[in-house]
């Protein structure tokens, strides 16, 4: 249960780090000379984190910006679910001890 516990938290953490790269690029949208930068997300054991941020030479797709969000939210939501049933199985068993 751990793992999974671990896991939600690195989503919330790698998503959070996500949100702030699309808020930048959406308040940059209008900036002459700004390219859209993007978090690359890596694979760790358990879990996931932001490898780095790149600059992808382009300029604000604002579409592909609520895509991002929408995503973002999307996991949010489910690293969420994942501490609320941990808590629950936690508690069940808790309470059967």
């Amino acid at each position: 249960m751990t793992d999974a516990i671990s896991i939600a938290g690195s989503a919330l953490a790698a998503q959070t780090i996500s949100l702030a790269v699309t808020a930048d690029n959406v308040a940059n949208a209008t900036t002459p000379g700004y390219t859209e930068k993007q978090a690359q997300f890596v694979p760790m054991n358990p879990g996931v984190s932001v490898g780095a941020i790149v600059d992808t030479g382009q300029g604000v797709d604002l579409a592909n910006q609520i895509v991002n969000l929408i995503l973002a939210k999307t996991a949010y939501q489910a690293a969420a679910s994942v501490f609320r049933t941990a808590d629950q199985m936690t508690k069940t068993l808790l309470a059967s001890v």
